[in-house]
Protein backbone atom coordinates (compact mmCIF):
# COMPACT_ATOMS: atom_id res chain seq x y z
CA UNK A 1 0.00 0.00 0.00
CA UNK A 2 2.68 2.61 1.21
CA UNK A 3 4.72 1.60 -1.98
CA UNK A 4 1.36 2.05 -4.48
CA UNK A 5 1.13 5.59 -2.93
CA UNK A 6 4.80 6.64 -3.47
CA UNK A 7 4.43 5.42 -6.89
CA UNK A 8 1.20 7.65 -7.26
CA UNK A 9 3.61 10.58 -5.89
CA UNK A 10 6.44 10.03 -8.28
CA UNK A 11 4.09 9.97 -11.02
CA UNK A 12 2.62 13.56 -10.17
CA UNK A 13 5.83 15.10 -9.87
CA UNK A 14 7.04 13.43 -13.52
CA UNK A 15 3.90 14.76 -14.91
CA UNK A 16 4.65 18.47 -13.22
CA UNK A 17 8.30 18.58 -14.43
CA UNK A 18 7.25 18.09 -17.86
CA UNK A 19 4.01 19.92 -18.03
CA UNK A 20 4.44 23.33 -20.30
CA UNK A 21 3.70 26.43 -18.84
CA UNK A 22 0.11 27.99 -18.80
CA UNK A 23 -0.74 31.69 -20.02
CA UNK A 24 -2.46 33.79 -17.16
CA UNK A 25 -1.97 37.23 -18.41
CA UNK A 26 -2.31 39.80 -15.26
CA UNK A 27 -2.16 43.49 -14.65
CA UNK A 28 -0.13 42.56 -11.79
CA UNK A 29 2.51 41.88 -13.99
CA UNK A 30 4.44 43.78 -17.05
CA UNK A 31 7.63 43.47 -18.70
CA UNK A 32 9.04 46.91 -21.51
CA UNK A 33 11.88 46.24 -23.46
CA UNK A 34 13.73 49.72 -23.28
CA UNK A 35 13.26 51.53 -26.46
CA UNK A 36 10.58 49.03 -27.82
CA UNK A 37 7.73 50.45 -30.48
CA UNK A 38 4.44 50.71 -29.55
CA UNK A 39 2.51 48.42 -32.83
CA UNK A 40 -1.54 47.68 -32.94
CA UNK A 41 -2.76 45.37 -30.64
CA UNK A 42 -2.58 41.93 -31.67
CA UNK A 43 -2.86 38.20 -29.96
CA UNK A 44 -0.40 35.78 -30.66
CA UNK A 45 -0.46 31.73 -30.04
CA UNK A 46 2.53 30.61 -27.57
CA UNK A 47 3.02 27.21 -26.06
CA UNK A 48 1.74 29.11 -23.13
CA UNK A 49 -1.55 30.04 -24.50
CA UNK A 50 -2.79 33.15 -25.88
CA UNK A 51 -1.01 36.53 -25.48
CA UNK A 52 -1.89 39.79 -26.42
CA UNK A 53 0.80 42.35 -27.10
CA UNK A 54 1.15 45.94 -27.66
CA UNK A 55 4.40 46.84 -28.35
CA UNK A 56 7.73 44.83 -30.12
CA UNK A 57 11.24 45.48 -28.82
CA UNK A 58 13.91 45.73 -31.52
CA UNK A 59 18.13 45.43 -31.11
CA UNK A 60 21.45 44.84 -33.20
CA UNK A 61 22.77 41.53 -33.91
CA UNK A 62 25.60 41.14 -30.84
CA UNK A 63 24.35 43.79 -28.87
CA UNK A 64 22.73 43.82 -25.96
CA UNK A 65 18.62 44.03 -24.79
CA UNK A 66 17.58 45.98 -21.34
CA UNK A 67 14.38 45.07 -19.82
CA UNK A 68 12.25 46.52 -17.02
CA UNK A 69 9.68 44.30 -15.36
CA UNK A 70 6.85 44.69 -12.46
CA UNK A 71 5.27 42.03 -10.54
CA UNK A 72 3.78 41.95 -7.20
CA UNK A 73 6.12 42.72 -4.22
CA UNK A 74 7.05 39.49 -2.87
CA UNK A 75 5.99 36.85 -5.84
CA UNK A 76 9.21 35.77 -7.10
CA UNK A 77 9.29 35.58 -10.85
CA UNK A 78 11.90 35.06 -13.98
CA UNK A 79 13.03 36.81 -16.78
CA UNK A 80 13.35 34.66 -19.51
CA UNK A 81 14.30 34.75 -23.21
CA UNK A 82 12.92 32.79 -25.77
CA UNK A 83 14.01 31.82 -29.13
CA UNK A 84 11.71 31.22 -32.25
CA UNK A 85 11.59 28.13 -31.11
CA UNK A 86 10.73 28.95 -27.80
CA UNK A 87 13.51 27.04 -25.78
CA UNK A 88 15.10 28.82 -23.03
CA UNK A 89 17.93 30.75 -24.05
CA UNK A 90 18.67 32.98 -21.04
CA UNK A 91 17.22 33.45 -17.80
CA UNK A 92 17.19 35.78 -14.98
CA UNK A 93 15.68 35.46 -10.76
CA UNK A 94 13.42 37.97 -9.27
CA UNK A 95 12.56 38.07 -5.51
CA UNK A 96 9.44 40.50 -6.32
CA UNK A 97 8.24 43.45 -7.56
CA UNK A 98 10.48 45.90 -9.99
CA UNK A 99 13.24 45.02 -11.05
CA UNK A 100 15.77 45.37 -13.86
CA UNK A 101 17.82 43.11 -16.57
CA UNK A 102 20.23 43.22 -19.65
CA UNK A 103 20.89 40.10 -22.16
CA UNK A 104 23.77 39.96 -24.27
CA UNK A 105 22.69 38.77 -27.86
CA UNK A 106 26.33 37.61 -28.48
CA UNK A 107 25.90 34.70 -30.85
CA UNK A 108 22.36 35.34 -31.44
CA UNK A 109 20.95 35.08 -35.45
CA UNK A 110 18.33 37.53 -36.42
CA UNK A 111 14.88 36.77 -36.21
CA UNK A 112 12.22 37.12 -33.44
CA UNK A 113 12.70 36.01 -29.88
CA UNK A 114 10.64 37.06 -26.85
CA UNK A 115 10.80 38.17 -23.13
CA UNK A 116 8.70 36.24 -21.11
CA UNK A 117 7.83 36.72 -16.81
CA UNK A 118 7.01 32.98 -15.60
CA UNK A 119 7.02 31.52 -12.03
CA UNK A 120 9.34 29.28 -12.86
CA UNK A 121 7.87 26.53 -14.19
CA UNK A 122 4.26 26.71 -15.18
CA UNK A 123 2.68 30.16 -15.36
CA UNK A 124 3.51 32.77 -18.21
CA UNK A 125 2.68 36.18 -16.63
CA UNK A 126 3.50 38.67 -19.41
CA UNK A 127 4.84 38.40 -23.02
CA UNK A 128 6.57 40.64 -25.18
CA UNK A 129 8.44 40.19 -28.32
CA UNK A 130 11.72 41.34 -29.68
CA UNK A 131 13.23 40.96 -33.60
CA UNK A 132 16.92 41.19 -34.05
CA UNK A 133 17.52 42.82 -36.61
CA UNK A 134 19.18 41.98 -39.99
CA UNK A 135 17.96 45.07 -42.22
CA UNK A 136 18.09 48.33 -41.59
CA UNK A 137 14.24 49.69 -42.44
CA UNK A 138 13.28 53.10 -43.84
CA UNK A 139 9.18 53.78 -44.33
CA UNK A 140 8.00 56.90 -46.15
CA UNK A 141 4.41 57.56 -45.55
CA UNK A 142 2.06 60.76 -45.88
CA UNK A 143 0.78 61.22 -42.22
CA UNK A 144 -2.60 62.17 -43.44
CA UNK A 145 -4.99 60.05 -45.53
CA UNK A 146 -8.86 60.49 -46.32
CA UNK A 147 -11.06 57.71 -45.47
CA UNK A 148 -12.05 56.76 -48.92
CA UNK A 149 -8.45 56.88 -50.26
CA UNK A 150 -5.34 54.45 -50.10
CA UNK A 151 -2.17 55.20 -48.55
CA UNK A 152 1.27 54.83 -50.42
CA UNK A 153 3.99 53.22 -48.69
CA UNK A 154 7.62 53.02 -49.44
CA UNK A 155 9.95 50.63 -47.87
CA UNK A 156 13.10 50.27 -48.33
CA UNK A 157 15.56 48.08 -46.72
CA UNK A 158 19.42 47.70 -46.45
CA UNK A 159 21.50 44.70 -44.90
CA UNK A 160 23.32 44.86 -41.77
CA UNK A 161 23.96 41.22 -41.81
CA UNK A 162 25.13 37.89 -43.72
CA UNK A 163 22.54 35.55 -41.77
CA UNK A 164 19.66 36.72 -43.91
CA UNK A 165 18.36 35.87 -46.61
CA UNK A 166 18.38 38.57 -49.23
CA UNK A 167 15.70 39.70 -50.55
CA UNK A 168 13.58 38.26 -47.63
CA UNK A 169 10.66 35.99 -48.43
CA UNK A 170 8.24 39.01 -47.51
CA UNK A 171 7.59 42.34 -46.35
CA UNK A 172 4.52 43.54 -44.60
CA UNK A 173 2.99 46.90 -43.58
CA UNK A 174 0.87 47.32 -41.12
CA UNK A 175 -1.91 50.38 -40.05
CA UNK A 176 -3.50 50.72 -36.88
CA UNK A 177 -4.85 50.99 -33.28
CA UNK A 178 -6.00 49.16 -29.85
CA UNK A 179 -9.04 48.36 -31.87
CA UNK A 180 -8.58 47.81 -35.55
CA UNK A 181 -5.77 47.25 -38.07
CA UNK A 182 -5.44 47.06 -41.71
CA UNK A 183 -1.75 44.71 -42.92
CA UNK A 184 -0.65 44.78 -46.62
CA UNK A 185 1.63 42.76 -48.12
CA UNK A 186 4.56 44.98 -50.01
CA UNK A 187 5.30 44.89 -53.64
CA UNK A 188 9.25 44.61 -54.23
CA UNK A 189 10.33 46.78 -57.17
CA UNK A 190 13.75 47.17 -57.52
CA UNK A 191 16.38 45.76 -55.56
CA UNK A 192 15.91 45.83 -51.70
CA UNK A 193 13.05 48.41 -52.43
CA UNK A 194 9.04 47.92 -51.95
CA UNK A 195 5.96 49.74 -52.36
CA UNK A 196 2.47 49.14 -50.25
CA UNK A 197 -0.99 50.50 -51.07
CA UNK A 198 -2.90 50.28 -47.92
CA UNK A 199 -6.54 50.97 -48.15
CA UNK A 200 -8.10 52.67 -45.07
CA UNK A 201 -11.53 52.33 -46.06
CA UNK A 202 -12.28 49.64 -43.13
CA UNK A 203 -10.52 52.14 -40.27
CA UNK A 204 -12.39 54.95 -38.70
CA UNK A 205 -11.22 58.55 -39.11
CA UNK A 206 -8.67 58.96 -36.10
CA UNK A 207 -5.01 58.46 -35.27
CA UNK A 208 -3.16 54.93 -36.26
CA UNK A 209 0.29 53.72 -36.07
CA UNK A 210 2.08 52.97 -38.84
CA UNK A 211 4.98 50.02 -38.99
CA UNK A 212 6.96 47.68 -42.03
CA UNK A 213 8.19 44.51 -41.07
CA UNK A 214 10.82 41.95 -43.21
CA UNK A 215 9.69 38.43 -42.87
CA UNK A 216 11.35 34.90 -43.06
CA UNK A 217 9.67 31.93 -44.11
CA UNK A 218 8.84 30.81 -40.59
CA UNK A 219 6.52 30.83 -38.73
CA UNK A 220 7.23 32.05 -34.88
CA UNK A 221 4.05 32.53 -32.44
CA UNK A 222 1.62 32.15 -34.73
CA UNK A 223 2.61 34.79 -37.18
CA UNK A 224 5.13 35.13 -39.64
CA UNK A 225 8.67 35.54 -38.59
CA UNK A 226 10.31 38.47 -38.40
CA UNK A 227 13.84 39.22 -39.40
CA UNK A 228 13.82 43.20 -39.26
CA UNK A 229 11.33 45.73 -37.68
CA UNK A 230 11.18 49.81 -38.84
CA UNK A 231 10.21 52.22 -36.19
CA UNK A 232 6.30 53.76 -35.81
CA UNK A 233 5.09 56.35 -37.36
CA UNK A 234 1.76 58.37 -36.65
CA UNK A 235 -0.89 58.42 -39.33
CA UNK A 236 -4.26 60.21 -39.59
CA UNK A 237 -7.43 58.94 -41.42
CA UNK A 238 -9.52 61.98 -41.87
CA UNK A 239 -13.07 62.64 -43.39
CA UNK A 240 -13.90 62.22 -47.29
CA UNK A 241 -12.93 65.37 -49.05
CA UNK A 242 -10.89 67.20 -46.52
CA UNK A 243 -7.28 67.22 -47.71
CA UNK A 244 -8.48 68.38 -50.88
CA UNK A 245 -10.15 71.12 -49.41
CA UNK A 246 -7.14 71.69 -47.56
CA UNK A 247 -4.95 72.06 -50.65
CA UNK A 248 -7.44 73.84 -52.60
CA UNK A 249 -7.60 76.79 -49.97
CA UNK A 250 -3.79 76.74 -49.77
CA UNK A 251 -3.26 76.93 -53.58
CA UNK A 252 -5.99 79.75 -53.60
CA UNK A 253 -3.92 81.90 -50.74
CA UNK A 254 -0.91 81.23 -52.93
CA UNK A 255 -2.06 82.35 -56.45
CA UNK A 256 -4.13 85.57 -54.51
CA UNK A 257 -0.48 86.46 -53.05
CA UNK A 258 1.52 86.34 -56.26
CA UNK A 259 -1.21 88.23 -58.54
CA UNK A 260 -1.31 91.12 -55.71
CA UNK A 261 2.20 91.27 -55.54
CA UNK A 262 2.62 91.73 -59.40
CA UNK A 263 -0.19 94.14 -59.33
CA UNK A 264 1.31 96.62 -56.26
CA UNK A 265 4.36 96.67 -58.67
CA UNK A 266 3.44 97.44 -62.04
CA UNK A 267 0.66 99.96 -61.11
CA UNK A 268 3.36 102.68 -60.41
CA UNK A 269 5.23 101.92 -63.14
CA UNK A 270 1.80 102.15 -65.36
CA UNK A 271 0.81 106.22 -63.57
CA UNK A 272 4.66 107.15 -63.76
CA UNK A 273 4.09 106.60 -67.82
CA UNK A 274 1.05 108.65 -68.01
CA UNK A 275 2.24 111.42 -66.26
CA UNK A 276 4.87 111.43 -68.71
CA UNK A 277 2.89 111.53 -71.56
CA UNK A 278 0.88 114.22 -70.30
CA UNK A 279 3.64 116.15 -69.53
CA UNK A 280 4.77 115.74 -72.97
CA UNK A 281 1.82 116.56 -74.59
CA UNK A 282 1.57 119.55 -72.43
CA UNK A 283 4.99 121.03 -73.55
CA UNK A 284 3.73 120.65 -77.33
CA UNK A 285 0.77 122.74 -76.51
CA UNK A 286 2.91 125.79 -75.07
CA UNK A 287 5.11 125.38 -78.31
CA UNK A 288 2.57 127.49 -79.93
CA UNK A 289 1.60 129.86 -77.36
CA UNK A 290 5.47 131.00 -77.02
CA UNK A 291 5.53 131.69 -80.61
CA UNK A 292 3.07 134.59 -80.49
CA UNK A 293 2.85 136.10 -76.98
CA UNK A 294 0.08 137.21 -75.56
CA UNK A 295 -0.96 138.85 -71.94
CA UNK A 296 -2.17 135.29 -71.22
CA UNK A 297 1.75 134.23 -71.02
CA UNK A 298 2.37 137.23 -68.89
CA UNK A 299 0.15 136.00 -66.20
CA UNK A 300 1.46 132.96 -66.66
CA UNK A 301 4.93 134.62 -66.28
CA UNK A 302 4.22 135.97 -62.78
CA UNK A 303 2.57 132.86 -61.53
CA UNK A 304 5.63 131.26 -61.96
CA UNK A 305 7.67 133.37 -59.88
CA UNK A 306 4.87 132.62 -57.38
CA UNK A 307 4.62 129.02 -57.49
CA UNK A 308 8.09 126.95 -57.47
CA UNK A 309 6.39 123.84 -58.37
CA UNK A 310 4.83 125.36 -61.54
CA UNK A 311 8.21 126.80 -62.20
CA UNK A 312 8.95 122.80 -62.47
CA UNK A 313 5.98 121.92 -64.69
CA UNK A 314 6.76 125.25 -66.65
CA UNK A 315 10.74 124.05 -67.56
CA UNK A 316 9.44 120.78 -68.60
CA UNK A 317 7.21 122.99 -71.22
CA UNK A 318 9.40 125.32 -72.53
CA UNK A 319 12.15 123.21 -73.16
CA UNK A 320 9.68 120.98 -75.25
CA UNK A 321 9.36 124.14 -77.78
CA UNK A 322 12.65 124.17 -78.26
CA UNK A 323 13.21 121.05 -79.20
CA UNK A 324 10.43 119.06 -80.94
CA UNK A 325 7.18 119.82 -79.08
CA UNK A 326 6.79 116.07 -78.89
CA UNK A 327 5.95 113.50 -76.03
CA UNK A 328 9.36 112.49 -75.58
CA UNK A 329 10.42 116.08 -74.42
CA UNK A 330 10.39 114.87 -70.88
CA UNK A 331 13.96 113.24 -71.33
CA UNK A 332 15.53 116.79 -72.21
CA UNK A 333 13.69 118.84 -69.64
CA UNK A 334 16.19 120.81 -67.39
CA UNK A 335 15.54 123.73 -64.87
CA UNK A 336 18.71 125.99 -66.13
CA UNK A 337 17.14 126.15 -69.57
CA UNK A 338 13.93 127.46 -68.37
CA UNK A 339 15.44 129.88 -66.51
CA UNK A 340 16.95 131.44 -69.41
CA UNK A 341 13.73 131.66 -71.52
CA UNK A 342 12.01 133.37 -68.95
CA UNK A 343 15.03 136.23 -69.05
CA UNK A 344 14.40 136.32 -72.67
CA UNK A 345 11.24 136.63 -72.98
CA UNK A 346 9.65 138.39 -69.87
CA UNK A 347 11.79 142.03 -70.23
CA UNK A 348 9.94 142.65 -73.86
CA UNK A 349 6.84 143.21 -72.08
CA UNK A 350 6.99 143.96 -69.10
CA UNK A 351 7.24 147.24 -67.26
CA UNK A 352 10.93 148.10 -68.32
CA UNK A 353 10.42 147.42 -71.53
CA UNK A 354 7.76 149.61 -72.07
CA UNK A 355 9.32 152.54 -69.88
CA UNK A 356 12.72 152.29 -72.66
CA UNK A 357 10.18 152.94 -75.68
CA UNK A 358 8.81 155.99 -73.82
CA UNK A 359 12.39 157.31 -73.50
CA UNK A 360 13.40 156.64 -76.91
CA UNK A 361 10.54 158.35 -78.39
CA UNK A 362 10.69 161.84 -76.43
CA UNK A 363 14.39 161.39 -77.31
CA UNK A 364 13.45 161.44 -80.99
CA UNK A 365 10.60 164.15 -80.55
CA UNK A 366 13.56 166.33 -79.00
CA UNK A 367 15.77 165.68 -81.68
CA UNK A 368 12.88 166.89 -84.32
CA UNK A 369 12.37 170.03 -82.87
CA UNK A 370 16.14 170.97 -82.96
CA UNK A 371 16.25 170.51 -86.15
CA UNK A 372 13.26 172.52 -86.84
Amino acid sequence: MHSSRALLLALVLVCSAVAPLTAAQSADYDVDIDGDLDIPDRTISTQWGDQTIEAIGSASEDGYLSVSTDGPSGDSYSIRVVDSQQRLRDSQYVDGGSASASFSLDRYDPGTYAIALTNGTETVYAVEPFVINGFDVEQTAADRVESDDELLVEVNLSKVSNDVESPPAGVEVVLGNESASVRTTATRQTGLNYTATVDVASLSTGDYRLYSAAQTGDEVFGEPELVAVSGTQSVSVVEEGSLEDSDSTDGSDETTTTETTETATSTPTNESTTANTTAGNSGGSSAETTDSPTPTDDADDADEENDPDEDDQSASTTESTDTSGTETSTQTAAPSTTETTTETTAPLWGPVGIALVCVVGLVGVSLLRRRS
